[in-house]
């Protein structure tokens, strides 16, 4: 500040003075109040509430990856009955040592009909094996001329094989067989239905010569006995023989001889 600025600080605080202490208490004939004048009480002092201290530790950030937790639900099992009927197991079939004996029975107790005949073609089965030697499981072949049923016959060994042969009918027959009206009656023709009889109605295989069965193909190769090898064994079976314009047929079932030697 410069001096005239306090020189006019000085006379603006002398005009009050005067007034304060002279001209107010002559307008109001009061007594002058050389006070120093009270100023209102100030409302105590309030500390402020120190904020809590927060210790921060130092924070390792590794490369764990995050851990997923699957939960699995296992379905719930029902309920078992408390009474159960246990399976009974079947027995394998035993061989005996004894050769059998099979005879034709009448077709109606498989249900059978061989009133017609269809010829059924179906190629051999090549055996896995190298077998030398074998024996028939029979105490005769089977064998006849016409079509029929055989009894049930037990095979108790896995491999088996079905060897059979045919003749067919004389040239007298078949000159006489000529005048019919089908030609099928006239063809010579043989097939082997193999059924379980475990399973009623149920065929194995149908075995059938391959080619026709024409003697004069045979003079100089004659393909007999034919053989059908079986991986289906350790059971029951029986036989629809179909037969047409046949003298005869001679049906057999053999095993490797050392099936027989190890009883």
């Amino acid at each position: 500040m410069e001096k005239e600025d306090y020189q006019w600080l000085i006379l603006a605080l002398g005009i009050l003075l005067v007034f304060g202490m002279i001209i107010k208490p002559a307008l109001t004939h009061e007594e002058p109040n050389f006070q120093i004048p009270q100023f209102p009480a100030m409302p105590p002092l309030r500390m402020p509430t120190p904020l809590a201290i927060v210790t921060t530790q130092p924070v390792t950030i590794g490369t764990t990856q995050p851990v997923i937790t699957i939960q699995k639900t296992t379905p719930a099992i029902p309920a078992v009955p408390t009474t159960t009927t246990e399976p009974v197991p079947t027995a394998s079939l035993v061989w005996n040592g004894s050769k059998q004996t099979v005879e034709f029975v009448d077709p109606g107790t498989y249900n059978v009909s061989l009133t017609s005949f269809v010829p059924r073609n179906l190629s051999q089965t090549q055996s896995p094996y190298r077998i030398d030697n074998y024996t028939s499981l029979l105490a005769s072949p089977i064998t006849g001329q016409y079509s029929g049923t055989t009894q049930v016959i037990n095979i108790p060994f896995q491999y088996w094989e079905l060897w059979y042969t045919v003749e067919t009918a004389s040239p007298d027959l078949r000159a006489q067989a000529e005048s019919l009206s089908s030609y099928s009656t006239v063809l010579p023709s043989f097939s082997i239905d193999v059924m379980d009889a475990t399973n009623p109605g149920s065929v194995v295989r149908v075995v059938t010569p391959p080619g026709n069965l024409d003697p004069l193909l045979w003079q100089k190769d004659d393909p007999r006995p034919w053989k059908e090898k079986f991986l289906e064994g350790n059971n029951q079976y029986y036989f629809i023989i179909r037969a047409n314009m046949l003298s005869s047929y001679s049906i057999d079932i053999k095993v490797p001889t050392s099936y027989l030697e190890k009883i």
